[in-house]
This record gives structure tokens, sequence and C-alpha cells, in this order.
């Protein structure tokens, strides 16, 4: 499939590249025994074992001392044979190494191609697969234990159990169709209904939480706006914990958007300081204001904030914080503000903990609840198609029409597992991984 040869012993380092005390270099493929043990000094160890010995070069030296551990097939990582080498961590020994591997036949891995290797010999669904990419690139605790959970299966178990529903109703439809004439029931149309409920619970429970799910996942995007001198740049730096954003008296400072991220709470906010949002300011500033408004536009939180001298009139909206700041200078409580002093740092943890009540909303990620743009798309796809069938099953619709929808909902199932095999979007998912991965 497109650029990968699946039949190659491939290798490649797996741990992240740089100096370090301990570097892992990765072989897979039906030739990585034999091509390791051209270079290693002492007889591979028996499967799931490991051996310390040293790496020769072609020219009988010694390119480093290194730890052997091997995984026969099927029992590896990739389903295949596989030798992870652990040498020290020196960009100059992992080169030269990986050198005398590919001059006896492994080639370079491609970026995702030891996990795309594990999931086409069935070590892992698609969704398992992306949740290991998930995993790497997780910038927060609650990114890393949402990705966990779904390598764990909790997606690919509900989404099985699915499958299983629809295949035994599309054996229904499909039998009761060949016998059409004989007016063949094999179970009442009630049963039928009781399948079809429980397959559509399954899919309700897996977008249940989905926004809550692709915020921890992908971090929340938090646009700071108001009117110029209102403090804005202020709580941006103490929010981010460092002087991104200057911070001066006169008006129209900020120009352009700046953006820092931070972690709250174990999620990963990135703010953005937005310019001051005023009429008559100029070209130069009204470009900033411009970017200020399509930044909030794009923003899943926006902090609005005024002050004393500066108060404004509250945006209502689900998504929106209203914040009045320089509360050390006037002290007076809002009935509508979350009222604070960027400068002193009063109630800016109030405004942390808000943060985190407008993400999660109380909504509860569950163990099958997606997180991705494509899990959730094609769920609700094969949700619609379900819906549709269970409709046309009360009204005592019978034959291909309800089967084409079990069959639609199952091919959409099929894609999100992987089940259903589209080189196109592997090579799109898997060309997101490192290298080594």
């Amino acid at each position: 499939m497109g650029r990968y040869r699946e039949q190659d012993t491939i290798a490649a380092e797996a741990t992240p590249r740089g100096r370090g005390g301990i570097s892992v270099v990765r072989v897979s493929g039906s030739n990585a025994r034999e091509i390791v043990q051209k270079l290693f000094d002492k007889p591979l160890p028996d499967s799931g074992a490991f051996r310390f010995g040293r790496m020769l070069g072609s020219d009988g030296a010694t390119l480093d001392e290194a730890v052997a551990s091997v995984f026969v097939a099927p029992h590896s990582f990739t389903g295949e044979d596989v030798v992870e080498l652990s040498v020290h961590g020196s960009p100059v020994v992992v080169a030269e190494l990986l050198d005398e591997l590919y001059q006896l036949g492994a080639r370079p891995a491609e970026p995702g191609e030891f996990t795309l290797r594990a999931f086409l010999n069935g070590k892992l669904d698609l969704t398992q697969a992306e949740a290991i990419g998930d995993l790497i690139s997780a910038s927060s605790l609650r990114a890393a234990k949402l990705a966990v959970k779904q390598l764990d299966g909790g997606i690919s178990s509900s989404a099985g159990r699915i499958a299983e529903l629809l295949e035994r109703l599309m054996v229904y439809s499909e039998v009761e169709l060949d016998f059409s004439e004989e007016d063949v029931e094999l179970i009442p149309a009630s049963e039928k209904i009781t399948l079809i409920d429980e397959a559509i619970g399954l899919a309700e429970a897996m977008l249940n939480g989905y926004q809550t799910a692709r915020r921890l996942r992908e971090g929340v995007k938090v646009a700071i706006t108001g009117a110029p001198n209102v403090g804005k740049s202020s709580l941006f730096n103490v929010l981010v914990g460092e002087r991104r954003a200057i911070v001066h008296s006169e008006a129209g400072t900020t120009r352009d958007v700046v953006s820092a991220k931070t972690v709250i709470g174990g999620i990963e906010f990135e703010f953005f300081d937005t310019a001051g949002i005023r009429e008559g300011a100029g070209e130069v500033e009204d470009e900033g204001i411009r970017r200020a408004l399509e930044t909030a536009k794009r923003a899943d939180i926006i902090i609005e904030v005024d002050s004393p001298e500066h108060p404004s009139l509250m945006i209502v909206s689900d998504n929106v914080i209203p914040i009045r700041n320089k509360c050390d200078i006037d002290a007076s409580q809002s009935s509508t503000r979350l009222t604070i002093s960027a400068l002193r740092g009063i109630g800016v943890d109030a405004l942390r903990t808000a943060l985190l009540t407008q993400v999660t909303h109380d909504v509860m990620v569950g163990e099958t609840t997606v997180s991705r743009e494509r899990h959730f798309s094609l769920v609700v796809q094969a949700l619609n198609a379900m819906r549709r069938g269970r409709i046309a099953l009360s009204d005592g619709t019978t034959g291909e029409m309800v089967a084409e929808e079990w069959r639609e909902a199952l091919q959409s199932f099929d894609e999100l597992t992987g089940k259903k095999r589209l080189d196109e979007l592997l090579n799109t998912i898997f060309g997101q991984f490192c290298i080594g991965k």
C-alpha cells in the first residue's frame, strides 16, 4: 500500500533523537534476527529475553556495547520478528549502527510504519493505532489519560459490539429477502428493534462528551478580548506564567495576536492576547482588531475583559467568561462578572477554576467516548442510518430498504476500526507519526 512495502525488514531509532543515557534501535521484519545477528557478537537471546554484548561493524570494530531483546512473531508489537537494541544515547553511534543495518538489507522505516504493521497484522485496530499517536503527542496529563483509555480498546470494544448486532440484523434481512415469496420472518420485528436499540444506545454513548474529549486531546483555545487598557495583556501574562505580552498604559500597544500554552488542571490551554477593540484606531491597529475578532470566532472559550474605567456590555454566550479586571483600583463587586486583579493576582485562581468548569461542563468522558473528528463523523453517519432503519422497522417496512441501512451503518464502523482498509486514509494517519513508532 502506498510507499510502504510490507515484505521489507525495517529499522529506525525508536527513542527521540539526540543525546541521552540510552537509545533504542528497533528492527522489524522476517529478516530482523538474521540481519542483527551479523552485527551482534553473541548468539541472540530467545524470544522475550535479552542479552548483553557488543555491536560490531562490517570491519570487525566495536560500534558500541548493547543489550539485545528479541520478540518472535506473532508475539511482538508489530506481529513480526522484532529485535530491539539498547545502545548508548549518542547520535553518532545510532547513525553508524543504522547504517550497518541498512547495508545488511534493512531499510529505513517510514513515519509510523512500526505501528502500521501492528495494525496490518491484527495487533491493533485503527482507533488503537491512532491512540498511540495521541499518547506520543499528548501535551497534558488529561490528554495522555484519554489516549490510554482508547489504547485499552474502549472504542474498539463498543464498535465491535455494534458491528456484531448489525451483522445479525443484516443476516436476518438477507435471509428474509431470499425467502420473500414464502413470507419468512426469522425473528419478530420487536426483537429486531431490541437489537437495534442496543446498537443505537452504544453509539450514542460514543458521542456523549465528544466536545470535552476533543478539547482534552487537542487543547483548549482561549481568546482574551476587550477594549484597550482593560488589562488583557497583564491577564495573559499571569495565566501563561511569563511576560510574553507587552504591558503599557498607552492604548493600542497590542497590535497583533500573541499566543502561549500552559497546563491548568491537567488540561492544555492556549491563550491568545488580542488587540483592544475600539473604533477609529487607525489602519495598523484596525488590522489587529480584525485579527482579534477572527481569533475570538475560532476560540473554544472567550475571556471578555473590562475594567471600572472601561465598562462594557457583557456578551451573552455559552463560551464567554466575563471578567472585571483592576479590582485593586475599584473594589466594588460586579454582579455579572468575575472580579479580579491581574496585577495583584487576585481572583486568578477563581478564573482558572471557571476555565476548567467551562471545558468539562460536568460531562464525564467515558471509556468509549470518541475524541477525533474522523471518529465523530463516522459514528454520526452510522447512527443516522441505524435510526432510519429503526423507524422503518417500527413502520413495518422490511426488505432491501432496511438491509441497506444496516449495511451503511456497518460500513461506517468498519471504516472507523480499519476493518475496511482504505490505503489513502492509512497513509494520512500513519504519515503523521514520528519515525521509529
